[in-house]
């Protein structure tokens, strides 16, 4: 068997190196444009495209929903979050407004059911919700914030600024006062 040289190494890895990247490239460029292409097949068979196991994961299995007769409220909040954390305010809303029938208290729920009716584009019942959350619960920082933020998305900047003030006061040195401050220096032209 013949020996090789260390310059015939050299081409030879240098060789093996080019074609692992040419097999590497033409194999991403066939998915790339079969991607592309599948979608338009699979809409004239009529037939859906199937899901993968990231789609379930991250959308949640077909059927996997928490019902809404469901009692549980920490599976019902489990369920809003995950809704709401995949910008879909609309389907979480029941689930914060399920929430409310339980525990009509809940500042929490009442805090994240506005922002989502404020996502939505209903500023005015956010508004409203996120008022009664803070009157029932004065001393929770994050309603405060959120009521300044839709409040100012809303235009009325003196009820932002009352808000954001109070959210201030609860705690400046916290995230939430944090953020409080940053509102109410973007709020001193307005």
């Amino acid at each position: 068997m013949p020996r090789l040289s260390p310059l015939h190494w050299i081409i030879l890895i240098v060789f093996l190196g080019f074609y692992g990247f040419a097999v590497f490239a033409l194999t991403r460029d066939y998915y790339q444009r079969n991607a592309s292409q599948r979608p338009a097949v699979q809409a004239q068979s009529g037939q859906p495209a199937p899901r993968t196991w990231i789609q379930d994961e991250m959308q949640g299995a077909p059927g996997s929903l928490t019902p809404l007769t469901e009692t549980d409220i920490a599976a019902l909040g489990r369920q809003a979050d995950t809704l709401f954390g995949m910008r879909r305010y609309g389907e979480a809303i029941p689930y914060y407004r399920r929430i409310l029938e339980l525990d009509a208290a809940n500042a929490d729920a009442k805090n994240d059911l506005g922002l989502a009716l404020h996502y939505i584009g209903q500023g005015a019942t956010a508004m409203q919700v996120l008022a009664q959350g803070a009157e029932g619960a004065p001393d929770f920082q994050r309603i405060w914030l959120t009521l300044g933020f839709v409040r100012a998305q809303n235009g009325d900047f003196a009820g932002a600024r009352a808000a954001l003030e109070r959210a201030q006061a609860l705690g400046a040195d916290s995230e939430i006062g944090t953020e409080a401050t940053r509102l109410l220096g973007a709020l001193k032209d307005k």
